[in-house]
């Protein structure tokens, strides 16, 4: 690029044209455009909203059911609460002294037990 560029040389002629009115006419122009578009493509798009939201709650919905009734299935008895801490009796009593005395040690030193006993409810 040559450094002894001159703005001088290239003059003040406007080298776009604009046609006659176009101004005149613009601000119409652009509201006519705006409500073709919004008359021609609000109602679609309003019914797709609507289905896709009756989808979506329909859809949570069903999975709120169904998680009931897993939750409510799985949930224990107090007969088999009972069962379980004998379970756990049992298990603990077929340990060897080393592994009963390893369980206990982490008990003790358990954070979360610790925390929870020094709290006052």
């Amino acid at each position: 690029m040559d450094k002894t560029f001159d703005f001088e040389q290239v003059g003040k002629r406007m080298p776009y044209n604009v046609p006659d009115g176009f101004f005149d006419q613009l601000e119409q122009n652009v509201m006519a455009e705006i409500t073709a578009d919004n008359t021609a493509t609000e109602k679609p798009k309003v019914k797709a909203r609507t289905v896709k939201m009756t989808f979506r709650i329909l859809l949570a919905a069903a999975a709120a059911v169904a998680l009931f009734f897993v939750v409510t299935k799985n949930l224990p008895n107090d007969d088999t609460q009972a069962d379980t801490f004998a379970n756990v009796e049992l298990a603990y009593n077929n340990l060897s002294n080393e592994d009963q005395e390893f369980l206990i040690e982490i008990y003790e030193e358990d954070v979360f037990l610790i925390e929870n006993e020094e709290m006052d409810y």
